[in-house]
């Protein structure tokens, strides 16, 4: 089974969250826990005793020239610029603010062990030229970061085949990218360098370029291509891709590759769409964004983008409607289907962890090369059959789409 991550650069296409004009410190609100940006503010509603307030203890963030947030990385500390010009080291919302769910799935994947050395994990970086000097150092930096995590949770040394490309690269990308990884692996999905060649074009297919990973069993190690545009900067840069990726190679070792007899969405499929993209951002996610603020602003971000882009798509009134919902994106054969599995999909797999915890994540992909498909290793792994869970996992997405979707 082939694993690509091109829609992640095709359709981020990134809608900056609404300005409500009308918000004051202490004035009243509906909901607590709702959350709503005005003069370039962070306002929260908050209980205060009987009554639910609007406080404001974290600045707006400021939106760079591709409609998404802007970070950088100092002395290998992440900052979020925010809309006052200002680069923030943190987030000043308390764990109250945010789902009880969220934090433990967030709290559960920074409680992975680390190996500082990431002694399982071998890098082999190919660049061969044009990739912008302002970001590779990033990238690597969070590649690093991320094996330190999941190097422990592998038994022997792996390769990792690290290859970042630009729209200079296409004459090598031809005659020397299918000595490194088959053709198959790839096929049509870097054809996106052709938008590459202008700003212009770079910023109409998202302006962040993405990535294509996985595990190639019978040569031994895992690659990542990461593709980007030579005009890209770290304004234009979006953390979580990295970690997304090297999410999808970490699922293909750990289950012994993608190989499939049954395409997702089938009764005796292994995988799911909502499993491979939805899992991938869930932990690209967490890893990407060092506080719980940031992270949740970014789950929370892409979801909306996706219920706004496909506002006529499906109907979420109901439990019933949620659990219908991730059942339809366990095939990613549509526009909506393809994104929703990454976007709504990380709620999905958001819950899984929050609840069960990470190293139950963990097993769920250790033991999918054990198991018949998808239903008998959510039965092996936490004792709950599809139904049961997507039952108390739509029950999670739906709560959080009528929040985000307000």
């Amino acid at each position: 089974m082939r694993l690509r991550l091109i829609s992640l650069a095709l359709s981020l296409i990134i809608i900056p969250l609404p300005v409500m004009a009308n918000i004051q410190t202490n004035s009243k609100c509906a909901k607590a826990g709702d959350i709503k940006f005005a003069n370039n503010q962070t306002f929260i509603c908050t209980k205060k005793g009987s009554a639910t307030i609007w406080q404001s203890p974290a600045v707006a963030p400021a939106i760079g020239p591709t409609g998404g947030y802007i970070y950088q990385y100092v002395g290998g500390k992440q900052q979020r610029k925010a809309a006052n010009n200002r680069w923030l080291v943190g987030d000043a919302r308390k764990e109250v603010h945010f789902d009880p769910i969220r934090i433990a799935a967030y709290k559960s994947i920074y409680s992975l062990p680390t190996d500082p050395n990431f002694a399982n994990i071998k890098f082999e970086f190919i660049v061969p030229s044009g990739y912008p000097k302002s970001v590779r150092p990033t990238v690597q930096l969070q590649l690093e970061k991320v094996a330190s995590r999941f190097s422990p949770l592998l038994s022997k040394q792996e390769l990792v085949k690290i290859i970042l490309i630009t729209e200079k690269d296409k004459s090598w990308v031809k005659s020397q990218l299918p000595k490194i990884v088959p053709p198959n692996e790839y096929e049509g999905a870097l054809d996106i360098l052709d938008f590459y060649d202008t700003k212009e074009k770079f910023f109409s297919r998202a302006g962040t370029g993405g990535g294509i990973a996985g595990y190639i069993p019978d040569k031994g190690y895992s690659f990542y291509i990461s593709h980007t545009s030579s005009f890209a900067t770290l304004e234009t840069y979006w953390p979580e891709v990295p970690p997304h990726e090297f999410t999808h190679m970490l699922q293909g070792i750990l289950a012994g590759g993608f190989r499939a007899d049954f395409p997702d969405g089938h009764p005796e499929a292994k995988w799911q769409g909502h499993l491979i993209e939805g899992s991938a951002n869930t932990l690209g996610m967490a890893l990407a964004f060092e506080n719980v603020g940031w992270y949740s602003d970014e789950m929370d971000r892409i979801l909306k983008r996706d219920i706004q882009t496909f506002s006529t798509w499906r109907k979420m009134k109901t439990v019933n409607d949620a659990v219908a919902f991730i059942k339809a994106i366990e095939v990613r054969d549509s526009d909506q289907t393809n994104q929703f599995s990454y976007s709504a999909g990380q709620f999905v797999w958001e819950y899984f962890i929050g609840k069960h915890g990470v190293n139950k994540f963990i097993e769920f992909l250790s033991n999918i090369p054990k198991t018949s498909n998808f239903n008998e290793n959510l039965k092996m792994t936490i004792g709950m059959d599809r139904e049961a869970f997507y039952k108390e996992a739509g029950t999670y997405l739906l709560k959080n789409w009528q929040r985000i979707a307000d």
